[in-house]
């Protein structure tokens, strides 16, 4: 009983952001329309119709929000407007943690999370693929997206029954460092960059242990801080530098207090397209399939889009006063995460060494 009560009282609460959200006109849009949220979709004769919500923590200019987008756009295609799909921008509906926790219970249908975080909510096989210098490209991270084991890693979170189910991959890209003036200063003004130099930084990381113990391997001090906060932190001197993709490196502004980049390509950002296991198992055996392909022509927008952009990104560099410091010696970094392998069990190793194998069919 008091489990029903925690359940309506936390939907009560969604459903008020949601109508939040949708009086002011600026967050929730339609992935096949790009403006406000329309409508509810008539469904074909005989059908019923369902309108799915859809969170996302970034904003327009971001793979994922283009990638929902496409899905948006395609589930709606496919269903003949039976499936419509409302889409939630820059954490309208709450931050990850609470996108998860929305996920699992059941007030909130889709969202796109972080492979890397997924074993702390109950689905720990799929987060091995964010293990640190697992892949040495996008195009190598993608065939595993679209290889047997990586259904496999996708089929896992269900089959751990963490109130969720994955339905395909979004190709982020890789996570780099960055660094602050000061700390640049502080670390002679080099005209490239070595792994002895992570010593004793403090550097933020997102709050899962894969991160902070990739971090800690690197000997540098493990920062947890909410995202929200890392402008500030590192404006103010709390870090001495963060980590995270370059597209969001440039699109938060952190080249303005973090202009030194180290193009060290540490883990790749792996999101996965999760739904609430309550609502996909409502779903008919047709509409299922409909979903896998939708994620599929998400997951290859994602990519592409990605690809593009990280490029772009790179040669901007120039024009908006960032420096890049080259890595001397990645193999060492590599080197340095060994002992972050080790600590998984023997289930896991298996899995770890498909993946390090580069031959995952």
């Amino acid at each position: 009983m008091k489990r029903k009560m925690l359940l309506a009282l936390a939907m009560t609460a969604s459903m008020a952001v949601s109508l939040t959200a949708c009086g002011s006109g600026t967050q929730a849009t339609s992935g096949s329309s790009g403006g406000e949220a329309k409508t509810e979709a008539k469904a074909p004769s005989g059908g019923q119709s369902m309108k799915l919500t859809w969170s996302e923590v970034n904003g327009e200019d971001y793979g994922a929000t283009v990638g929902a987008k496409e899905f948006a756009k395609k589930i709606e295609e496919l269903s003949g407007g039976q499936i419509t799909v409302e889409l939630y921008l820059n954490g309208t509906l709450g931050n990850e943690k609470e996108s998860m926790q929305g996920i699992q219970m059941g007030t909130l249908d889709i969202f796109r999370g972080n492979a890397s975080s997924l074993s702390n909510y109950g689905a720990s096989k799929i987060s091995l693929s964010g293990l640190p210098f697992l892949f040495k490209d996008m195009d190598q991270f993608e065939k595993m997206a679209k290889s047997k084991i990586g259904q496999e890693l996708l089929d896992s979170v269900g089959e751990a029954d963490p109130g969720y189910v994955a339905l395909g991959w979004l190709t982020e890209g890789p996570r780099h460092m960055f660094i602050t003036e000061s700390t640049y200063k502080k670390l002679g003004n080099p005209s490239d960059f070595s792994l002895d130099m992570m010593t004793g930084l403090k550097m933020r990381v997102p709050e899962t242990d894969l991160m902070v113990n990739t971090m800690t391997a690197l000997k540098a001090s493990a920062t947890p801080i909410a995202y929200s906060e890392l402008y500030t932190s590192l404006q103010s001197g709390v870090v001495d530098g963060a980590e995270n993709d370059v597209i969001n490196y440039m699109a938060n502004s952190y080249n303005e207090v973090a202009p030194y980049f180290i193009p060290d390509a540490h883990t790749f950002g792996c999101g996965v397209i999760l739904m609430n296991q309550d609502k996909w198992n409502s779903l008919t055996e047709e509409q299922q399939g409909w979903m896998k392909e939708a994620s599929e022509a998400a997951g290859k927008v994602c990519y592409e889009y990605n690809q593009k952009k990280i490029q772009d990104t790179f040669d901007s560099f120039g024009e908006k006063g960032v420096t890049k410091l080259e890595v001397t010696d990645l193999d060492k970094w590599s080197e340095a995460c060994e002992g972050v392998y080790a600590t998984y069990d023997e289930d896991s190793q298996k899995i770890i060494e498909k993946l390090r194998s580069g031959e995952y069919e």
